[in-house]
């Protein structure tokens, strides 16, 4: 600092010197020339101490640029250090974010593709079911061509021989496994206990057991022939099939056996629905003794599709598996499955439908020729 002062001061001096320069020798009437010759001298060494100090600045001014240079490129550096440290940061934060939302991503995929449980137990049901149904339409098609023959008046069934004898052999056969009060006290059997008596004209001999026994099948169909047909007419056979009065019988003999034989197709899907058809599965017995019924291994068609109905509905199993499914597929598959099982009880029903809108146009049929016969009686034609 006083060497700044000093050069100051000189550089002040040699300002007024040059300002104000030196008058000739002679202009104050004595000589000026060792005056000229010491400020001359002055000057000299005043230059010489301004280069010098021009050089201390100019050093100083280097070494503060120099100084100042190397912190910027330090604080440039360290700027770019955190720069890099920053990129590694976030680069580590995506690292992890990509990886949990992997994970997330991955445990995802894993719930909508495990296999619940309930998916396996709805697809053991649905197999039931199916088998069921299959046997259950073996079961009707055989009762349904012994039936017919019975119905058509074949040999070697009753009404072959006449009305007469059919009738006779329904009511041999109900005497010896279902007698009555009446039919005891006449004489004519002996009274039978009180689950078979009278049991070949209840309806529940039917419609209650949910999977037949034996017993329970006979009694069954023996209702299903009482209901629909318990004699068949005498067959036309011999000279009266050759006749003229047996020609023109013949063909309301073929509508009335297409008739009996829709019925009866009719009440033998009903009762094919209660035959045992069937293993039941694990959950559909479950189901069974949670419901009170005696629990067998083999079911009915009735019986699968009722339990497996039931276990949705009131089964505290599926209802727990529902409630603890970890996505929404798994709750959509179940709802494709009902949906499922209630198009197929649909198209069953439906089935049936075709067979009633049957019997529905026999009866219409019926009643066409009974008016016709009222309104319109047919000519005779003449023989002769």
């Amino acid at each position: 600092m006083k060497l700044l002062l000093s050069a100051g001061a000189i550089i002040m001096m040699l300002s007024l010197g040059n300002v104000l320069p030196p008058r000739p020798a002679h202009a104050f009437g004595f000589d000026v020339g060792a005056i000229v010759s010491a400020i001359t001298t002055l000057q000299s060494a005043m230059n010489s101490v301004i280069q010098k100090t021009q050089s201390i600045l100019n050093a100083s001014i280097g070494d503060v640029n120099t100084s100042t240079v190397k912190g910027f490129q330090q604080v440039s550096n360290y700027i770019k250090g955190l720069g890099g440290a920053e990129q590694q940061i976030s680069d580590g934060n995506n690292m992890v974010a990509a990886a949990r939302e992997r994970d997330v991503i991955n445990a995802h995929i894993m719930d909508e593709h495990a296999v619940n449980r309930q998916d396996c137990l709805n697809l053991e049901g649905g197999q039931a079911t199916i088998v069921a149904a299959r046997k259950a339409g073996d079961v009707a098609l055989a009762l349904d061509v012994t039936k017919d023959n019975r119905t058509q008046a074949a040999r070697n069934t009753p009404s072959w021989s006449g009305a007469a004898q059919g009738a006779q052999a329904n009511n041999t056969y109900h005497f010896s496994k279902y007698c009555g009060d009446a039919e005891a006290e006449a004489g004519l059997c002996s009274l039978a206990d009180t689950t078979m008596k009278g049991a070949d004209q209840d309806a529940t001999s039917l419609f209650a057991p949910p999977v037949y026994a034996q017993k329970d099948i006979d009694r069954a169909n023996d209702y299903e022939t009482t209901l629909i047909q318990p004699v068949a007419p005498a067959a036309i056979r011999g000279s009266a099939i050759t006749s003229s009065e047996g020609q023109q019988a013949l063909a309301a003999r073929r509508s009335y056996n297409a008739a009996i034989s829709l019925a009866h197709a009719i009440g033998h899907d009903v009762l094919s629905w209660h035959s045992g058809t069937v293993i039941l599965t694990t959950s559909q017995k479950s189901e069974a003794q949670r419901e009170g019924i005696t629990q067998t291994d083999v079911g009915s068609l009735w019986e699968a599709t009722e339990l497996e109905v039931n276990r949705k509905y009131s089964g505290t199993d599926w209802q727990a598996d529902l409630q603890a499914m970890p996505s929404e597929k798994s709750v959509l598959i179940q709802i494709a499955m009902l949906d499922a099982q209630r198009n197929w009880l649909l198209w069953q029903q439906y089935k049936l439908q075709q067979k009633t809108a049957l019997a529905t146009a026999k009866r219409l049929a019926i009643e066409a020729d009974n008016s016709l016969g009222r309104y319109s009686p047919l000519p005779i034609p003449n023989l002769k």
